[in-house]
């Protein structure tokens, strides 16, 4: 995965996401693993995302999302 824009970074050492920043962290890691946001929302309720450390990633990353996107 390439390495984070700054902004997150920040936000994510603050421990202050917020969901706009959540939703662009999302779509980072869904790139990493070729897929699109709405593809990665898809598999994590299906619990079909790849078992290694980005699957598990994103699964608890888009279980943090306030609506579940």
């Amino acid at each position: 995965m390439a390495p984070l824009p700054t902004d997150l970074q920040r936000a994510i050492e603050q421990g202050e996401l917020t969901e706009e920043q959540l939703k662009r962290l999302i779509a980072l890691e869904a790139e990493a693993l070729g897929l699109s946001f709405e593809q990665a929302l898809d598999q994590a309720k299906a619990r079909t995302l790849p078992k290694n450390y980005l699957g598990a990633d994103l699964e608890l990353l888009i279980d943090l999302l306030p609506t579940a996107a």
